[in-house]
This record gives structure tokens, sequence and C-alpha cells, in this order.
């Protein structure tokens, strides 16, 4: 390895930079072009040293170009600024500056061949390939497009006292880059990883497809890693910007946010024994990956991506609950995922991504499994030890036949959390239970009171969950209570039953909150929303004639709620089962 300091005259003296098509898309924003503008700028008036940081370089193939093994980001954010800067010459002076752009003795190849994701818009800002500057492009605030706009348009506006010919040459001429030379034998994937602890750390994800496919292009050539990457990776997890946006997307998962796919990748090491969720951490995610791929041969490499790939399918056409959701009792995926989606119950998806793997033609078991894991998440409420206890499943499933998955999922749920199928402990939570899990509740009970009720099983087109949870007797109750509630114990015992709780759109006008009954129930004249206007709700409805609310109202509509909550998570399907 060599290393040496140097200045932008580097990439000149190179007939070409490629980025390996498996590298992650370009992803500097404004905070980071901001930074190094005002940097340069203030090197260039002041005079001092800046440095940027290192570019490391291997020597490529017989054609004598080099691979960009880390710096992408910086090299590419910085070539733009010289595109954009060019912009603004005069054409003479446009022409000591092209070597640095393109490749020599030719008209518009750009001396950076950039990676898959990104290639086609560099390409379009480096050639003009259309006109960058109308509406539509300088919409653009992120990614390649967006690094053009920033730069135009701080150029534009900062930089009129400032000689842009003087300016451009002060930056290319610094020694501002560190290159670093890696020779033939040395192990890029591991100096990438070392330089990518600091600084826009790698995600897991990145550095996991680097190695797949790095290791791909060590036992085969470019050409044939080009070809699984496109039809085992590109095909599902890059394919277009909605794929990339899908897969990006970060999400609850315990106390971290995670992005999908790192999630994904995590249920699937669960699955293949890649990760042990007993000894493993999930900091470690990618080195596990690495160790697996190790000694893979050919074949075995190209099983595991299909294999990943057919996963990844499943993963992605799982229900993506939002508030747009429109929930139906009768739908039990749509319901399991949306106690995932709620109570950010990520750990539970390696054992559902396996279950709809394996049971892709025994519709019944799969949804027998979801039931039980769906009953299991709602009255168990010790859950800090389910990504051990899933694990574990999985591995006595793969052990056994289609027709025992169900019982054997029984028996394991029932030895570990039989505890929490206790009805009188449930019954006693519903009747001191918080906002959130009351608001969850009560909106699948009126989804089940819907589906058993004809008029609206034939009718209704589902619910949002977008409603709001309100007290009828209210907490602040001593001022308009009275005759209901006489002291705060009582007040502790009935404000919180679930009966005494029930869902509105949007909440009720904070002079109206507090009010007696009938106020509550029927407005006043004035407000725009009051109980009776949401009678649409079935819970609502049974509400309307009721003239007066008190305690026994209450107690008897905890109790509905209670039996409701039994006949949607039935508990006896583990205790019958394991007496």
């Amino acid at each position: 390895m060599e290393a040496r300091e140097n200045n932008f005259n580097f990439i000149r003296d190179e007939k070409r930079i490629v980025i390996p098509f498996f590298q992650r898309a370009y992803v500097w924003k404004d905070i980071h072009w901001n930074q190094l503008l005002k940097d340069l700028k203030c090197s260039f008036l002041e005079k001092k040293e800046h440095f940027l940081g290192s570019i490391i370089l291997k020597r490529g193939g017989v054609d004598n170009y080099s691979i960009i093994i880390d710096g992408q980001q910086r090299l590419t954010t910085f070539s733009i600024l010289i595109k954009v800067l060019c912009d603004f010459l005069k054409e003479q002076e446009k022409n000591y500056f092209k070597d640095y752009l393109f490749e020599n003795f030719t008209i518009d190849k750009p001396k950076i061949n950039h990676s898959k994701l990104d290639k086609e818009k560099y390409e379009k800002v480096l050639k003009n390939k259309e006109n960058l500057k109308d509406q539509k492009n300088l919409e653009y605030k992120d990614g390649i497009f967006g690094c053009f706009n920033y730069f135009n348009k701080e150029i534009k506006n900062n930089f009129n006292n400032i000689d842009l010919f003087e300016f451009t040459k002060y930056i290319i001429e610094s020694k501002l880059w560190v290159i670093v030379c890696l020779n033939a034998n040395e192990d890029e994937q591991k100096i990438f990883d070392s330089i990518n602890s600091t600084g826009q750390k790698l995600s897991s994800t990145d550095i996991i497809k680097n190695a797949l496919f790095d290791k791909v292009i060590k036992i085969t050539d470019e050409d044939r890693a080009m070809q699984y990457y496109e039809k085992y990776w590109d095909s599902i997890f890059e394919k277009d910007e909605k794929e990339q946006e899908f897969w990006n997307e970060e999400i609850e998962s315990g106390r971290v946010k995670r992005s999908k796919s790192e999630i994904f990748l995590h249920s699937y090491a669960i699955i293949k024994g890649i990760f042990n969720s007993d000894s493993d951490s999930l900091s470690n995610l990618s080195s596990l990956y690495k160790d697996y791929i190790k000694n893979l041969k050919e074949n075995e490499l190209k099983n595991l991506l299909s294999e990943l790939k057919d996963y990844a399918k499943i993963y992605r056409n799982f229900p993506d609950i939002n508030k747009e959701t429109v929930l139906k009792y009768e739908n039990y995926e749509l319901r399991f995922f949306h106690i995932i989606y709620t109570y950010s119950m990520n750990t539970v998806l390696p054992l559902t991504l396996f279950l709809r793997k394996i049971l892709e033609k025994k519709e019944n078991i799969y949804k027998q499994c979801l039931y039980l894991l769906e009953i299991l998440m709602m009255c168990n409420f010790e859950t800090k030890d389910y990504n051990k206890f899933f694990s574990k499943v999985i591995k006595k499933i793969q052990k056994v036949n289609f027709d025992d998955i169900v019982n054997i999922m029984r028996i394991e749920i029932f030895d570990r959390y039989g505890k929490c199928f206790n009805k009188k402990e449930i019954e006693k939570w519903l009747t001191s239970i918080d906002n959130y899990d009351a608001k969850f509740v009560l909106f699948w009970i009126e989804l089940y009171r819907q589906d058993k009720n004809k008029d609206y099983k034939d009718n209704t087109l589902g619910l949002n969950y977008v409603y709001t949870l309100e007290h009828l007797l209210p907490k602040s109750w001593k001022d308009n209570w009275n005759d209901i509630i006489s002291n705060e114990e009582d007040a502790e015992k009935f404000i919180y039953q679930i009966g005494n709780m029930t869902l509105l759109k949007g909440k009720l006008n904070t002079s109206l909150k507090n009010q007696n009954w009938q106020f509550k129930l029927n407005g006043d004249g004035k407000v725009k929303n009051y109980i009776s206007k949401n009678a649409d709700l079935l819970i609502n409805k049974e509400l309307l004639d009721k003239k007066s609310w008190d305690t026994k109202e209450i107690e008897k509509r905890t109790k509905k709620c209670i039996d409701d909550f039994f006949e949607i998570w039935d508990v006896d399907i583990f205790n019958k089962n394991n007496e």
C-alpha cells in the first residue's frame, strides 16, 4: 500500500476511475455540501491549507483503470463542484479543466465511471445531456441533481466577488487529498470497512451487499457478478426509487430505528442460522454475513442470493401498515401486522417470514400460527426475550412436518408464557388500562362488532386507525360529576376502565371534555364535535340512549368489552390444550 499527499491532478493522471456497481448510492446532503464549499472558500480567501480526506484506489484489470474503494462521496461531490464552476467560466477557460472531468482524448466520457444507482444522473450532470436548470430538475434537493442544484445556486449568489477561474485553479492545485493506492493482493474489503467506521457510516445493508458481490467477483469475474447483482439484488432492492425508498425507510425496532432492509437481513440471518440470538449482537450483523460467505463456492453463493431474494419478496409483500391502511376484522394478516406496527413488535418478523415461506401453500396453518402469535403479543406484557424465544421456535419448526407446526407453536408458547393467559389478570388490565392500549383494543372491538353485525358486514368498507381516545367520565370530574364520583379512589377505579372509554374522530373541544353527560353526548349547539356525532361507530351508537352515565353503566360496558376481547383473542386456545 502506498499513500501520498496530492492535489486533484491525480485524477488527470488516471485513465478512468471506476466506482464498483454494487457500492451504495450517493448520499451526501446540503449539510455536507455547505461544509465543503465553506471550507474551500475560506481556504482560498485566507490561503490556509485544508484537508478533504483520503481516496483509496486499487488498480483494476488489463484496461489499466483504478477502482475506488473509499471516497466516492467526496470525489463525486468535488467533481460536480468543478463542473458547476466550469459552467460559469468563459469557453476558453473551461478547456483548462476538461481533463479533470472527462477521459483523455474524449469529448464526453466521464473520468469517473459511476456506480449503477447514480450512473445515469451523474452523466447527465457532467455532459449537459438535458437542461438541468429547468423547473423540474431544480426541484431536486437530494442526490446527484440536488448536489448540482446546491452548488449552482451558491456559486451564483455568494461568489460574486471571487474570481471563479482562480478559485477553480486553486482548489484543483491545492494538496487537499491523501491518495492511497492498494496493491493487487491487498484485501480492500477490510480497508473499506475500517475506513467507513467513521464519517458518513455505511449501513449494515451496504456492507453486506458490498461483501456479497465482492465475493462473487473474487470467485468468478465482474461480468458474472453483475449478472447476479441484476437478477438477485437490483431486481428486488434497487430497481427503482420506489423500491429504494421502501427498503431505506427506518422504523422503530426496540429502542432504536433501523431500515427495513437491515430488519429483513437480520430476520433472514436468524432463519439461516447466520445470527445467534443468544450470543450475537446486531452491531456485528455485517461481520457475521462475511464470515458465513467466506468459504462459499459459487453455486452455494448463488443459492444464498436466490433464497435471499425469495425471502425479500415475501417481506416486501407483507402488509405495509400506515394511517391510510383500511383495516377489517376479517383480514387476519392485516390485524396481525397492525399489532406489529402499533407496538413495534418487529422481533416477531423472523418467525413470521419463515412461516410465510414454508406455508406458502398451507394458508390455514399459516393463519392459525399467526393467531397464536397474535394472542401472545396482545396478552404478554414481558417482551424482552422475544428475539431469543422466536429464534428457538424457528429451530423447532425446522425439524417437524407441516401438520405438527401449530401444535409445536402452541406448546412452546404455553411452556414459556403460559402465565400470561390468565383471564383474571387480563380482566384486571382491562379495568385499569392506559390510553394507548385502550385505543387499540377498542378499535378492534369496533371492527369485531361490525363484522358480527349483518348491517355492517354487508356494507362496511373498513376503518383507518385515526381515532382519538375519550374518557366518558372525565379525568377532571370534580366540577360536573360529583353526583357520580365522590372521592379520588372511586375516580381511579372507574375512569380508567375500558368501558369508560370510546373512540372519536378528532378531540372534543376543551370546554366540552369535562362537562356533564348530556353535553358530552349531544353538544351544546356551538361545538363541532361530540359523542353522538360519532355514532357511525357501534361502540358509540350504544351510548345514544343513555340518559346518564354512572358507575353501573361503566361496569356493564366494561364487562361487554372484556367479553369481546376474549372473543377476538381467545386465550383458552392455550389453556384448554395444555391442561
